[in-house]
């Protein structure tokens, strides 16, 4: 239903969201153009580094949407096709830009809610218990009041910078014998998961703290590295809203289970490591980055920093 809806708002806001103008007819000329940027964590405008789809949700003084845009990387770097339209003067106006909404996106309730914290950014299979959640996007998100100059043929500009919602998660396993390469149908034979994952972000940029959930990130085998490890993993921000970490949003259970089995071979709490960990990773960051690195060593298992967190930052994979 959602996206029925979304689709037909898209469709009705496609002649506003354009670049074109019918000069002869100034009622139909824009008076909006929209820029967005991103700083990650520094001083320089790096939205094209991060990301390459940004969506632009257009709202009324009331919070009722008018319309919705999306607009691909390339699009976005030309200048004569930025985010440009046309609203009445002399009102107010809110837009909220999403960036990098893709197959594990869905933005919820903005057809129906006034209030941007009761928006979300969730995953789409995040209302269907029968479907596992296996990942995030690497979302960003920003927002933007403003008023409309009251004087017609005024042409108004505006940016909107865009934050962080995820944290990008690395996690490898190490010590653990690799698939059965004798048979075909062999898949990994683990399951990792974290449970109490923060579930919800809001249209402010802020994890719904009501709604927990279990995310099943797929794991890959590297042989070269001989680890299971997952890759391209995103999971919502862990830091509250002054900057810090918090235990109240990071509630995150760290467990992996032997699918044949079902034996559950290790759990750990989140918030403890990166605690224990805090001189080497910072979770506040725009750009943060998580590496777990878990290791099986006979009978005894310990979850700690990979050892390229120590030697230069970078894992072999990336």
């Amino acid at each position: 239903m959602m996206k029925s809806i979304r689709y037909i708002l898209m469709t009705l806001f496609a002649t506003v969201l354009t670049t074109s103008c019918i000069k002869e007819d100034l009622d139909e000329c824009h008076n909006v153009t929209i820029y967005f940027q991103y700083l990650a964590d520094g001083d320089k405008d790096v939205l094209y580094q991060y990301m390459s789809k940004v969506d632009l949700y257009v709202f009324d003084e009331s919070g009722h949407i008018l319309g919705v845009g999306s607009y691909n990387q390339d699009e976005l770097t030309k200048f004569e096709a930025v985010p440009s339209f046309k609203l009445q003067p002399g009102r107010r106006y809110k837009v909220v830009a999403v960036g990098n909404a893709y197959d594990h996106t869905e933005v919820v309730n903005y057809a129906t809610e006034t209030d941007f914290a009761n928006i979300y950014l969730q995953a789409p299979t995040w209302s269907d218990p029968d479907v596992p959640v296996t990942n995030h996007d690497y979302n960003y998100l920003g927002q933007k009041e403003f008023v409309m100059p009251d004087q017609e043929g005024v042409m108004y500009r505006d940016t909107v910078t865009l934050y962080s919602s995820h944290i990008k998660v690395d996690v490898e396993i190490h010590g653990l014998p690799a698939p059965d390469a004798s048979r075909q149908d062999a898949g990994i034979p683990y399951q990792l998961s974290f449970e109490n994952s923060n579930a919800q972000t809001s249209f402010e940029n802020e994890v719904n703290l009501s709604e927990k959930g279990t995310i099943y990130p797929d794991l890959i085998y590297d042989s070269e590295n001989q680890c299971y490890r997952t890759q391209d993993l995103a999971l919502f921000r862990m830091d509250d809203t002054t900057g810090e970490l918090n235990a109240d949003y990071c509630e995150h259970v760290l467990v992996l289970t032997d699918k044949n089995t079902g034996q559950e071979l290790i759990r750990g709490n989140l918030y403890n490591y990166l605690v224990r960990n805090a001189d080497a990773i910072d979770v506040t960051k725009q750009e943060a980055e998580l590496p777990i690195a878990i290791e099986f060593h006979g009978m005894d298992v310990e979850i700690k920093l990979p050892d390229w967190v120590i030697v230069d930052g970078q894992p072999d994979w990336n």
